[in-house]
Protein backbone atom coordinates (compact mmCIF):
# COMPACT_ATOMS: atom_id res chain seq x y z
CA UNK A 1 0.00 0.00 0.00
CA UNK A 2 1.53 3.63 -0.72
CA UNK A 3 2.91 5.29 2.05
CA UNK A 4 0.50 8.26 1.96
CA UNK A 5 -2.48 5.80 1.97
CA UNK A 6 -1.27 4.15 5.16
CA UNK A 7 -0.77 7.32 6.90
CA UNK A 8 -4.19 8.94 5.98
CA UNK A 9 -6.13 5.23 7.52
CA UNK A 10 -3.45 6.07 10.61
CA UNK A 11 -3.96 9.52 11.46
CA UNK A 12 -7.83 8.49 12.80
CA UNK A 13 -6.12 5.91 15.34
CA UNK A 14 -3.63 8.64 16.64
CA UNK A 15 -6.28 11.40 16.65
CA UNK A 16 -8.30 9.08 18.79
CA UNK A 17 -4.81 8.77 21.17
CA UNK A 18 -4.40 11.97 21.63
CA UNK A 19 -7.70 13.12 22.59
CA UNK A 20 -7.23 10.17 25.20
CA UNK A 21 -3.87 11.43 26.67
CA UNK A 22 -4.91 14.90 26.45
CA UNK A 23 -8.15 13.76 28.78
CA UNK A 24 -6.18 12.05 31.29
CA UNK A 25 -3.41 14.92 31.35
CA UNK A 26 -6.09 17.28 31.73
CA UNK A 27 -7.70 15.45 34.25
CA UNK A 28 -5.93 13.01 36.68
CA UNK A 29 -2.48 13.48 35.12
CA UNK A 30 -2.34 16.82 36.52
CA UNK A 31 -2.23 15.48 40.44
CA UNK A 32 0.75 12.80 39.16
CA UNK A 33 3.95 15.28 39.23
CA UNK A 34 5.74 13.10 41.28
CA UNK A 35 9.55 11.80 39.98
CA UNK A 36 9.40 8.18 39.41
CA UNK A 37 12.81 7.78 37.33
CA UNK A 38 15.17 8.54 35.32
CA UNK A 39 14.48 7.93 31.39
CA UNK A 40 17.18 6.00 29.00
CA UNK A 41 18.07 9.74 27.75
CA UNK A 42 18.82 10.49 31.68
CA UNK A 43 16.59 12.86 32.02
CA UNK A 44 13.64 12.97 34.93
CA UNK A 45 10.76 10.76 34.20
CA UNK A 46 7.67 12.44 36.25
CA UNK A 47 4.47 9.50 36.73
CA UNK A 48 2.19 11.70 34.15
CA UNK A 49 5.02 11.03 31.53
CA UNK A 50 5.10 7.29 32.09
CA UNK A 51 1.06 6.90 32.61
CA UNK A 52 0.69 8.95 29.54
CA UNK A 53 2.85 6.78 27.40
CA UNK A 54 0.94 3.65 28.93
CA UNK A 55 -2.01 5.14 27.14
CA UNK A 56 -0.80 5.81 23.93
CA UNK A 57 0.80 1.77 23.72
CA UNK A 58 -2.91 0.57 24.99
CA UNK A 59 -4.35 2.71 22.49
CA UNK A 60 -1.57 1.43 19.79
CA UNK A 61 -2.15 -2.44 21.00
CA UNK A 62 -6.04 -2.00 20.95
CA UNK A 63 -6.59 -0.10 17.49
CA UNK A 64 -3.75 -2.21 15.07
CA UNK A 65 -4.67 -6.06 14.60
CA UNK A 66 -0.35 -5.68 13.65
CA UNK A 67 2.57 -5.65 15.96
CA UNK A 68 3.70 -2.42 16.10
CA UNK A 69 7.10 -1.35 17.30
CA UNK A 70 6.50 1.23 19.97
CA UNK A 71 9.54 3.52 20.42
CA UNK A 72 9.40 5.90 23.48
CA UNK A 73 10.71 8.11 25.69
CA UNK A 74 10.35 6.56 29.17
CA UNK A 75 10.50 3.25 28.30
CA UNK A 76 12.70 2.46 25.22
CA UNK A 77 11.51 -0.08 23.07
CA UNK A 78 8.11 -1.91 22.92
CA UNK A 79 6.47 -4.53 21.05
CA UNK A 80 2.61 -4.25 20.76
CA UNK A 81 2.07 -8.08 19.87
CA UNK A 82 4.08 -10.66 19.25
CA UNK A 83 5.29 -10.86 15.19
CA UNK A 84 6.98 -8.60 12.14
CA UNK A 85 5.99 -4.80 12.88
CA UNK A 86 4.46 -3.59 10.33
CA UNK A 87 5.33 -0.02 11.61
CA UNK A 88 7.54 1.72 13.90
CA UNK A 89 5.86 4.88 15.76
CA UNK A 90 7.74 7.32 17.87
CA UNK A 91 6.29 8.35 20.97
CA UNK A 92 6.99 11.40 22.92
CA UNK A 93 3.96 11.25 25.41
CA UNK A 94 4.85 14.83 27.03
CA UNK A 95 7.09 17.27 25.20
CA UNK A 96 7.30 20.26 27.22
CA UNK A 97 7.15 17.91 30.35
CA UNK A 98 8.50 20.64 32.96
CA UNK A 99 6.00 22.93 31.59
CA UNK A 100 3.08 20.93 32.60
CA UNK A 101 4.53 20.30 35.66
CA UNK A 102 4.86 24.30 36.20
CA UNK A 103 1.35 24.92 35.27
CA UNK A 104 2.40 26.62 32.05
CA UNK A 105 -0.36 25.77 28.84
CA UNK A 106 2.55 24.98 26.55
CA UNK A 107 2.85 20.96 26.14
CA UNK A 108 2.29 18.54 23.34
CA UNK A 109 1.63 15.11 22.68
CA UNK A 110 3.89 14.16 19.38
CA UNK A 111 3.36 10.93 17.62
CA UNK A 112 5.44 9.87 14.21
CA UNK A 113 4.80 6.72 11.75
CA UNK A 114 7.59 5.33 10.02
CA UNK A 115 8.28 1.91 8.27
CA UNK A 116 10.24 -0.62 10.43
CA UNK A 117 13.30 -0.62 7.58
CA UNK A 118 13.22 3.08 6.73
CA UNK A 119 14.12 5.33 10.01
CA UNK A 120 15.25 8.45 8.10
CA UNK A 121 13.50 11.41 9.11
CA UNK A 122 12.27 12.62 5.81
CA UNK A 123 10.57 8.79 5.74
CA UNK A 124 7.98 9.39 8.00
CA UNK A 125 4.76 8.58 7.07
CA UNK A 126 2.25 10.43 8.93
CA UNK A 127 2.79 12.57 11.72
CA UNK A 128 0.61 14.40 14.77
CA UNK A 129 1.36 17.29 17.15
CA UNK A 130 -1.17 17.86 19.26
CA UNK A 131 -1.75 20.65 21.88
CA UNK A 132 -2.57 18.97 25.20
CA UNK A 133 -4.12 22.88 26.64
CA UNK A 134 -5.84 23.65 23.60
CA UNK A 135 -6.57 20.57 21.75
CA UNK A 136 -5.42 21.34 18.87
CA UNK A 137 -4.30 19.31 16.38
CA UNK A 138 -1.35 19.47 13.48
CA UNK A 139 -0.97 16.36 11.54
CA UNK A 140 0.51 15.63 8.18
CA UNK A 141 0.67 12.42 5.91
CA UNK A 142 3.64 11.85 3.66
CA UNK A 143 2.74 13.49 0.19
CA UNK A 144 -0.45 14.39 1.91
CA UNK A 145 -0.21 17.57 3.03
CA UNK A 146 -0.50 19.08 6.27
CA UNK A 147 -3.14 20.17 8.41
CA UNK A 148 -4.45 22.17 11.55
CA UNK A 149 -7.58 21.51 13.24
CA UNK A 150 -7.93 19.73 9.89
CA UNK A 151 -7.61 22.65 7.84
CA UNK A 152 -5.01 22.76 4.96
CA UNK A 153 -1.93 25.12 6.22
CA UNK A 154 1.41 26.80 5.38
CA UNK A 155 3.84 28.62 6.73
CA UNK A 156 4.65 32.48 6.63
CA UNK A 157 6.82 34.28 3.33
CA UNK A 158 9.12 36.32 5.56
CA UNK A 159 12.26 35.95 3.79
CA UNK A 160 14.83 37.97 5.71
CA UNK A 161 16.17 37.72 8.96
CA UNK A 162 15.41 41.01 9.95
CA UNK A 163 11.82 40.40 9.75
CA UNK A 164 11.62 37.24 11.29
CA UNK A 165 10.11 35.54 14.47
CA UNK A 166 12.87 32.70 15.11
CA UNK A 167 12.02 30.43 18.36
CA UNK A 168 14.98 29.35 19.85
CA UNK A 169 15.92 26.67 22.17
CA UNK A 170 18.19 28.65 24.87
CA UNK A 171 18.54 25.15 27.51
CA UNK A 172 22.03 24.92 27.04
CA UNK A 173 23.63 22.67 29.12
CA UNK A 174 26.48 23.29 27.93
CA UNK A 175 27.11 27.17 28.40
CA UNK A 176 29.99 27.59 26.49
CA UNK A 177 27.90 26.85 23.62
CA UNK A 178 25.80 29.37 24.16
CA UNK A 179 27.94 31.95 21.49
CA UNK A 180 26.96 29.72 18.95
CA UNK A 181 23.24 31.85 18.61
CA UNK A 182 24.44 35.33 19.69
CA UNK A 183 24.55 36.71 15.74
CA UNK A 184 21.29 35.10 15.16
CA UNK A 185 20.04 36.88 18.72
CA UNK A 186 21.59 40.21 17.20
CA UNK A 187 19.56 39.85 14.02
CA UNK A 188 15.85 38.59 14.35
CA UNK A 189 13.23 40.90 14.14
CA UNK A 190 12.38 39.17 17.56
CA UNK A 191 12.55 35.50 19.15
CA UNK A 192 10.11 32.56 20.80
CA UNK A 193 10.89 30.01 23.47
CA UNK A 194 7.87 27.33 23.97
CA UNK A 195 9.58 24.81 25.62
CA UNK A 196 8.01 22.45 23.16
CA UNK A 197 9.92 21.77 20.33
CA UNK A 198 7.30 19.88 18.92
CA UNK A 199 4.91 22.65 18.82
CA UNK A 200 7.45 25.21 18.42
CA UNK A 201 8.43 23.13 14.54
CA UNK A 202 4.03 23.40 14.30
CA UNK A 203 4.48 26.76 14.79
CA UNK A 204 6.60 27.26 11.72
CA UNK A 205 4.23 25.23 9.63
CA UNK A 206 1.29 27.39 10.29
CA UNK A 207 3.27 30.59 10.27
CA UNK A 208 3.16 31.05 14.33
CA UNK A 209 6.70 31.33 13.91
CA UNK A 210 9.11 32.14 10.70
CA UNK A 211 11.94 29.53 11.31
CA UNK A 212 12.97 27.24 14.23
CA UNK A 213 16.67 26.90 15.55
CA UNK A 214 18.37 24.30 18.14
CA UNK A 215 21.88 24.18 17.99
CA UNK A 216 22.93 22.17 20.89
CA UNK A 217 22.87 19.04 19.26
CA UNK A 218 21.02 17.23 21.80
CA UNK A 219 17.24 16.90 20.67
CA UNK A 220 16.36 13.60 20.55
CA UNK A 221 14.06 11.91 17.90
CA UNK A 222 11.01 12.12 19.67
CA UNK A 223 10.71 15.87 19.99
CA UNK A 224 11.04 16.42 16.56
CA UNK A 225 9.66 13.98 13.61
CA UNK A 226 6.20 14.05 13.62
CA UNK A 227 6.25 17.71 13.58
CA UNK A 228 9.13 17.93 10.90
CA UNK A 229 7.13 16.34 8.24
CA UNK A 230 4.53 18.65 8.94
CA UNK A 231 6.66 21.63 8.21
CA UNK A 232 8.14 19.74 5.30
CA UNK A 233 4.42 18.69 4.37
CA UNK A 234 2.88 22.52 4.91
CA UNK A 235 5.89 23.82 2.31
CA UNK A 236 8.52 24.33 4.83
CA UNK A 237 12.29 23.14 5.25
CA UNK A 238 13.78 21.34 8.04
CA UNK A 239 17.85 20.57 8.17
CA UNK A 240 20.71 20.01 10.28
CA UNK A 241 22.84 23.18 11.08
CA UNK A 242 24.85 22.57 7.65
CA UNK A 243 21.89 22.26 5.75
CA UNK A 244 22.08 18.66 5.69
CA UNK A 245 18.99 16.45 5.81
CA UNK A 246 18.57 14.90 9.59
CA UNK A 247 19.96 11.90 10.64
CA UNK A 248 18.66 8.33 10.93
CA UNK A 249 17.33 7.56 14.24
CA UNK A 250 19.65 5.15 15.82
CA UNK A 251 18.33 5.56 19.11
CA UNK A 252 16.18 8.34 21.24
CA UNK A 253 19.67 9.27 23.15
CA UNK A 254 20.94 10.82 19.66
CA UNK A 255 21.50 14.46 18.97
CA UNK A 256 20.67 16.61 16.29
CA UNK A 257 20.59 20.23 15.89
CA UNK A 258 17.91 21.61 13.85
CA UNK A 259 16.93 24.80 11.57
CA UNK A 260 13.72 25.33 10.07
CA UNK A 261 11.87 28.13 8.06
CA UNK A 262 8.99 28.35 5.84
CA UNK A 263 10.71 29.75 2.84
CA UNK A 264 14.29 29.01 1.60
CA UNK A 265 15.61 32.46 1.55
CA UNK A 266 14.80 32.44 5.43
CA UNK A 267 16.38 29.23 5.84
CA UNK A 268 19.85 30.31 4.25
CA UNK A 269 19.47 33.25 6.55
CA UNK A 270 19.66 31.20 9.71
CA UNK A 271 21.99 29.02 8.81
CA UNK A 272 24.74 32.07 7.60
CA UNK A 273 23.73 32.93 11.19
CA UNK A 274 24.07 29.72 12.70
CA UNK A 275 27.50 29.11 10.65
CA UNK A 276 29.09 32.53 12.18
CA UNK A 277 28.12 31.66 15.59
CA UNK A 278 30.18 28.69 15.68
CA UNK A 279 33.14 30.01 13.82
CA UNK A 280 32.77 32.87 16.98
Amino acid sequence: MPGGAVAEDLLPLLRAIFTEVRAFLLGAGRGHLETVRMNPRGDVSKAFDLEAEERIIAGLREGLAEPVRVLTEERGEVLTKPGRPAYTIIVDPVDGSENFARGNDCTAVSLAVLRPEDLRPEAVLAGLVGHVHTGTIFEASRRGGARRGGRPIAPSAVARLEEALVAVDLNFRDKGTVSRIFPLLARARDLRRYGSAALELAGVASGGADGYVDVRGTLSPENYLAAGLIVREAGGLVTDWDGNPLAPVRSLTQGQTIVAAGTAALHMALLEAVREGRAG
